[in-house]
């Protein structure tokens, strides 16, 4: 694999092993244990979690007659005061930063000690018994990304009152647990990455030179033209956004069938369905977007990091607003503006500065090989999931809720973040 693979990627390891970026000395010892930031809301948080299947689709992964089989991790404002025990951190278990940690280059235990962190949130709690249903947040990682790393997220905005539906794609993050209670992860008996995958990444060679060809431009056409050449050639990579997409749509569809005794369908009985945001960080932003193009029930869209939009936007209209965040990446601001401007209705921008990749998942405080290399910005990690956490909650009480934000209207909040503002469309 090339040097310039996508910094889109730094996310998963594979490609950060084959940039070089991270070679692990075999005897690093681990970090002290990291206690998640409180949520800021007022609410005691539950989550459970079910699975779905869709037997309209086979399961091209395992070239067998399986279906596909999507798990979702719940987060969501409890009733009354802690009196469960609390979740563990990892909820896939150690597979989820195994396979991770072994290709950074180092030893696969290196961050083992993330099985003894647990979370804020009671296992199967009841949820909160509010005179109005509950407003729903759907959520995808990024592209091979570890699904327990958005929990300081997650668990904020389910203090404030959200209930966020994780879903967990499987064969494309570090690990999901199948109804059956089988552990799949992103790589084959023989340790390697699934074919799929490294055909998704076999794309994103000329990602990072595109994309700054995209932003030294200030000719929207020619922005266009680069970007349609380029997103021509994404095969591959349009095939897993559709997964994706089918799999989001697929969570939203089967909610009704979920069983009602459990925790799973007791919550399910307290979501507002009519109250739908859709946000991700990466490929799972990238998916945000692709979503609410297509399904109305999406009312707004929100992409942390997701460079460049994938798929047909580019040449699609979204009548729903939506809003993009940019980390500090070089090359990489703005790459996607172009797509956003004409499509959604209105376009909101807020750039992050002296950010990563990695600044809005909970990867900022696992420390270790992640802060021996060049791949976190200098922005401390509590800051980062502050800001990270205010701007998804601020943006979504606005579009679902009416709540006007100081935030993204250009109150100087947060020095470090700076929005901007695109009309509607006419």
């Amino acid at each position: 694999m090339c040097r310039r693979c996508s910094a889109t990627a730094i996310l998963i390891a594979a490609i950060l092993a084959a940039l070089g970026l991270l070679a692990v000395p075999s005897g690093i010892a681990a970090p002290a244990l990291f206690q998640l930031p409180a949520p800021a809301g007022p609410n005691p948080i539950g989550t459970t979690a079910w699975r779905v299947i869709d037997r309209s689709r086979r399961e091209t992964f395992t070239g067998s007659t399986e279906f596909r089989n999507v798990e979702v991790l719940a987060w969501y404002p409890a009733a009354g005061p802690r009196r469960g025990d609390r979740a563990p951190y990892l909820r896939e278990g150690l597979p989820e930063v195994r396979g991770f940690a072994s290709r950074l280059g180092g030893p696969e235990t290196v961050f083992d000690w993330l099985e003894d962190v647990r979370t804020h949130a009671d296992l199967d709690a009841a949820p909160a018994a509010t005179p109005r249903k509950l407003p729903v947040l759907v959520f995808s990682h990024g592209y091979t990304g570890i699904p327990s790393s958005y929990t300081a997220l997650h668990e904020d905005l389910a203090s404030h009152g959200y209930v966020v539906l994780s879903i967990v794609h499987p064969y494309e993050a570090t690990a999901a647990t199948l109804a059956d209670g089988r552990v799949v992860t992103m790589f084959d008996n023989a340790g390697a990455l699934r074919p799929q995958i490294r055909e998704v990444f076999g794309e994103w060679g000329p990602e990072d030179e595109t994309m700054a060809a995209v932003t030294r431009t200030g000719d929207t056409g020619e922005q266009l033209r680069l970007l349609r050449g380029y997103l021509s050639t994404l095969h591959h990579t349009d095939a897993a956004l559709r997964r994706w997409v089918d799999d989001t749509r697929l969570v939203l569809d089967r909610l009704a069938s979920v069983p009602a005794g459990g925790a799973a369908g007791r919550l399910i009985a307290r979501l507002d369905t009519r109250s739908v945001g859709v946000f991700g960080h990466s490929m799972g932003g990238v998916t945000a977007a692709a979503f609410c193009v297509e399904d109305r029930r999406c009312r707004a869209g929100l992409n942390l990091d997701g460079i460049p939009q994938y798929g047909s936007m580019i040449d699609a209209p979204m009548p729903r607003p939506f809003l993009m965040v940019y980390s500090a990446r070089p090359g990489r601001i703005g790459a996607s503006d172009a797509i956003y401007r004409r499509a959604a209705n209105p376009y909101i921008r807020v750039d992050v500065r002296d950010t990563r990749h990695l600044e809005f998942s909970d990867m900022v405080f696992w420390g270790g090989p992640l802060r021996d290399r060049p791949i976190l910005g200098p922005m401390p990690p509590a800051r980062a999931t502050e800001i990270t956490a205010a701007i998804v909650r601020e943006y979504f009480g606005q579009e679902l809720s009416g709540r006007r934000s100081a935030l993204l209207s250009g109150t100087p909040v947060f020095p470090e973040v700076t929005v901007r503002r695109f009309p509607p469309r006419r």
